[in-house]
């Protein structure tokens, strides 16, 4: 959970384009709070869609009697880790989108083979992406967003180029921040995930012949 509040990143908005900050984000607040709530949710979305360490997870999906597999309300993509097998005799894997959006009921489709219809009551695998609420995301990637938003509301709003320079800086600044926080709350581990990898950093030990490289086997330099 995000120690950083809607209301004061808003106003941190505000603030950064030379306006007063609000006490509420209610109806009352003004155009100008509205117009920055609407560029910080919609800035979410663009942060959220990437996939975060808190809103991408692999959830088991079975198909209905028809073979429609439906997504709930809170997933803002998704991708079949079940393969689904192409009717055509030129493809052999079938490649699987998102469609139903504009219904309220999103599903899976298959955009190769043309059809939502997969088989029928079969569980299938999928990786998916949830649209979660503002604070239920970690803060450094809350800061990320609102720079992102302020960038963009001073923009609309003042147009000042020096103001927008700082911007920037920041904005990279906390990118990398929320990068790196995102990518230890995934707990990625590249040196050790394939064995050549890990033989790699061994290289050292001559006495087995699989981790001889051609800098130092023996007879070499």
């Amino acid at each position: 959970m995000g120690a950083y509040t809607k209301l004061s990143a808003i106003n941190e908005m505000l603030l950064l384009s030379g306006e007063t900050p609000v006490a509420s984000l209610d109806g009352s607040a003004g155009v100008d709070t509205s117009i920055a709530e609407q560029i910080l949710d919609q800035k979410t979305i663009d942060v959220q869609a990437r996939g975060l360490a808190n809103n991408i997870t692999i959830r088991t999906m079975t198909a209905d009697l028809q073979g429609v597999v439906y997504l709930t309300a809170d997933v803002m993509s998704a991708d079949t880790l079940t393969p689904v097998f192409s009717v055509r005799e030129d493809v052999f894997k079938s490649r699987i989108t998102t469609r139903g959006w504009e219904s309220g009921a999103p599903y899976l489709y298959n955009l190769t083979d043309g059809t939502k219809y997969l088989t029928p009551a079969q569980d299938y695998e999928v990786e998916v992406i949830l649209q979660v609420d503002w604070e239920d995301m970690d803060t450094p990637v809350q800061k990320d967003i609102t720079v992102q938003a302020s960038r963009t509301y001073q923009m609309l709003s003042q147009g000042d180029g020096a103001v927008d320079s700082y911007l920037s800086q920041l904005e990279a600044f906390y990118s990398a921040k929320a990068k790196g926080a995102d990518t230890r709350a995934k707990n990625y581990n590249t040196l050790f995930m394939q064995n050549n990898v890990f033989r790699a950093l061994n290289r050292n030990v001559k006495d087995d012949p699989e981790r001889f490289r051609f800098w130092n086997a023996p007879g070499g330099g």
